[in-house]
């Protein structure tokens, strides 16, 4: 079965897999309210699919690998903004929490990177073998410009917004949190920042 996959297939499952766990971190903050945890967990895998887990080679469709990576994909972005927008409905965690979580995920991601690769370039590409930015056939972050000491950016959409409009939830809440994962990615070399609404750089300080 192996056969049919590819080094990229592997690279987008093993971010499903990352973004699983940050679901599943963010379930555990919550103390003490178990059974409102157990019952966002169980609405979500109702309305919008199981996660995922093990080797990919013995769970994907190899008949239709791209439409059931697609489909993960769009498993784990609506269970995120779901349980993200729920929670903060019923003040079971607040966006400073939350903030604090995704900067330790952050983090943690940022403890796999050879420090070689601490160089501009290196890192842009690298934020996003993290990060769920859709299929790659979506282009999502179109380069700019850029070499080891800074690297410049565009959004040519936001691929996560319909996610967040389909369960009520506001995509700054999202952006905000990404941005706080993308600063502790970084070492403390280097600066994440958002030039305009599209326009993104890593900079070296």
């Amino acid at each position: 079965m192996s056969a049919f996959l590819g080094p990229i297939h592997h690279w987008l499952y093993n971010k499903i897999l990352w973004h699983e766990s940050l679901l599943e971190d963010i379930y555990s903050e919550v103390t003490g309210h178990e059974s409102k945890i157990a019952e966002i967990r169980a609405s979500n895998e109702s309305r919008f699919g199981m996660p995922v887990s093990g080797a990919l080679e013995s769970i994907i469709d190899t008949d239709n690998i791209h439409g059931w990576l697609q489909r993960q994909i769009e498993s784990v972005e609506y269970r995120m903004a779901n349980t993200i927008t729920l929670l903060l409905e019923a003040q079971l965690l607040t966006e400073v929490e939350l903030t604090a979580l995704y900067k330790r995920d952050g983090e943690k991601a940022a403890q796999q990177i050879d420090p070689s690769m601490h160089r501009a370039d290196a890192l842009f590409k690298l934020l996003f073998d993290f990060l769920l930015d859709g299929m790659p056939c979506d282009r999502v972050n179109n380069p700019i410009e850029g070499n080891e000491a800074h690297y410049t950016w565009m959004k040519r959409m936001c691929i996560h917004k319909p996610y967040w409009d389909a369960v009520g939830g506001d995509i700054a809440v999202f952006d905000s949190l990404r941005h706080s994962w993308m600063s502790a990615f970084l070492p403390k070399t280097f600066i994440f920042n958002q030039l305009d609404e599209v326009t993104f750089e890593i900079r070296r300080v």
